[in-house]
Parts: structure tokens; sequence; C-alpha cells
């Protein structure tokens, strides 16, 4: 029989070339004469799911410059595995504060398999970014980084953590990306510190916290978003809207209409009535429709023009081309021309009408 004696493909013998080279270049562990050639080949390894491109990773973040370990990290991140999540976890204590924050970055890159352990590790390191005393911050930008990535993991192990900053923490944005992803998590623990945070934080943490107490759902939550129909801010009127009929759903009807009768500003106005055509309410989408081309506030018409492209009929179809027609706000003509392909895929042109 004939041996079979060609060569290892182009792919193979690339990897191999690779690995000869991770092998022969000593104590760095990636292949390059300068930083910015390791840099490249970390950035190389950053392979989804290839845990075999782990080792020389970490190599480098123990013992390579600060930008071959940020790119190092970030590669971990984007391999993604829970054993890619391992290795970073070693570096959650990293020397240079850019490394740290890279690695709290790269956790909320990994694989969403990976979110429970992500979040762990994340946990872990938020603990050792506290402030260490008045006007003594250094991990400000790395717990900033923690607060963001377990945002994006969310899971249920982060939510003390989270609640503590949200009471805690002198940051806004470090608050803000707490409250609403404690929001999204839907875990009761948090309504407690929501409602304090509507109460006594800045104007927008306040209507995150009435958005999170929807979400939420918790019976505790009510008297606030109630409250919170009536409050100076229209942002957090339109919020309390939209919660209630999270919590509420049909029985929220009465009061909803009730409020779009007396509501002055535009914008909660469009989220009150975006609410009551979800609710089933057919006159809430003419009421949309106006608003779309006539609402003082461009924002107001065109978050208008984008949920009629959900709840509106036929009929909008023509409004929308009249507001992308006619407004000279470039988003409003976005919002609309994406609005019309959503409503002309439900109505085709030969559908009787709809409305």
């Amino acid at each position: 029989m004939k041996v079979n004696r060609r060569g290892p493909s182009a792919a193979l013998a690339a990897w191999v070339v690779l690995v000869a080279l991770l092998l022969s270049c000593g104590s760095q562990g990636l292949p390059g004469d300068t930083p910015d050639a390791r840099a490249l080949a970390a950035a190389e390894l950053g392979v989804n799911g290839a845990n075999e491109n782990i080792p020389p990773l970490v190599q480098a973040l123990r013992r390579d410059q600060e930008i071959v370990q940020i790119q190092a990290a970030t590669s971990l991140g984007r391999i993604g595995t829970v054993e890619a999540v391992a290795a970073l976890r070693e570096f959650i204590d990293a020397d240079a504060r850019l490394v740290r924050q890279a690695v709290a970055q790269a956790l909320r890159d990994v694989d969403p398999s990976a979110y429970p352990e992500a979040a762990e590790v994340l946990v872990e390191m938020g603990h050792k970014t506290l402030p260490k005393g008045p006007d003594k911050d250094p991990d400000l930008l790395v717990r900033a980084a923690v607060v963001t990535s377990l945002a994006v993991v969310q899971q249920p192990v982060g939510v003390e953590y989270l609640v503590d900053r949200l009471e805690k923490d002198a940051d806004e944005g470090i608050r803000n990306a707490a409250v609403q992803t404690l929001g999204r998590l839907g875990d009761p623990r948090a309504v407690e510190v929501l409602i304090d945070v509507y109460h006594n934080d800045n104007e927008k943490n306040r209507s995150w916290a009435i958005e999170a107490l929807g979400e939420i759902g918790d019976e505790r939550g009510r008297k606030v978003i109630l409250e919170a129909l009536e409050d100076f801010d229209p942002v957090c009127r339109g919020k309390a809207a939209w919660a209630l009929m999270q919590m509420d759903g049909e029985k929220a009807i009465p009061l909803l209409t009730e409020r779009l009768a007396i509501e002055e500003d535009d914008m909660p106005a469009v989220v009150m009535a975006h609410a009551l055509a979800l609710l089933g309410r057919k006159d809430a989408v003419p009421f949309l429709e106006d608003r779309a081309l006539h609402a003082r506030n461009n924002f107001a018409r065109a978050e208008a023009a984008r949920v009629l492209g959900e709840v509106g009929r036929k009929q909008t179809i023509a409004v929308l081309d009249k507001a992308f027609r006619n407004d000279r706000d470039g988003l409003v003509q976005r919002e609309a021309a994406v609005a019309i392909k959503k409503l002309m895929a439900r109505f085709p042109s030969d559908d009787s009408d709809a409305g």
C-alpha cells in the first residue's frame, strides 16, 4: 500500500508555525520583538471557544508589558469559556489599573453560558474596588467597568453588590447602571432602595428607579409609581405610566386614560398613548399619529413615529410618509422610515383596511 506523504493543509501549517513561535518566545509567551507585535499576536488568539489559546495569554498577563496585558485580557473575554473566566479571575488584583479595568470589561464579552461564573468574579472584583475613604477612590473606573459588566451578564449573584452601590456610590454613572440592571434582574430585594432613589436621587436616576419598580412588579412599589404619575419631571411621569401598565395590565386603562387627558407634555403623553394602544385602546393610535406630525418636541415626534411601527394601522403608513417627507428633523425622518417598513410588512398593499 502506498503511504500518503502529503504535507498538512495550509491552515494546519500556519497553526504549527504559530505554536512553534509561542513555544520559542521564552517568558513573554507571545511572538514578537515589540510590545505592539505581541499585542497583535494576543489579539489573534482571541478566538471564540479556543481554550488552547488560554495559556500564552495568561503568561502574557503575568509577565508582559501593559499594552500586551490589556489585549490579552480582551482576548480571554473573546474566548469566553468558563476556563477563560477562571483565567481572568487570576488578574483581578493586577498592579496596573488599566489592566484591572480591561479584566472587568473582558468579563462582559464572555459567552452567555459563562455568565454565572463571570458574575461571581465581577462581584469579588467589585468588593475590591470600593472607595478607601473620602476623596480616596483610585478604582473608580474599575468599579464602573465592574458595574456595567454586571449589567450585561445580569445574574442574581450581583444583586446585593448593586444594591450597595446604588445606596452608597457617589458616582452618578455607577448608580445609574446599577438601577437599570436591578430593574432588568427583577429581584424584589431591590425594591426598598429603588424607592429611596426615587425620593432622593437626581432626576435621571429617579426616572429609572420608577421604570425598575415597574419591571420588578412588587406591590411595595405601587404607591411610588402612582405618586410619580404626578411628578414634576415629565420623564418620571412617562416612566410611571409604563410601569403601571406593566403591573396592572388592562386594569390600568382608566387611570392612564385620565392622565393622558390632562398631560401637557408631549413625551409622557406619547408614552401613555403607547401603553394604552398596547392594552387594546384603538383611539390611542390616532393620538399617536397626531403626535408624530404635530408634537412640539422632536424627540416626542420621533418616539410617536417609532411606536406606530408597532401599534399602527394601515392608514398610519400615509401619516408616517407625511412625517418622513415634511419633518426637518433627521431623527423623526429615520424613525418614520423604519416604522413605514414595519407597517408595510404587516399590511401589504392588497390587504383590506385594517383600521
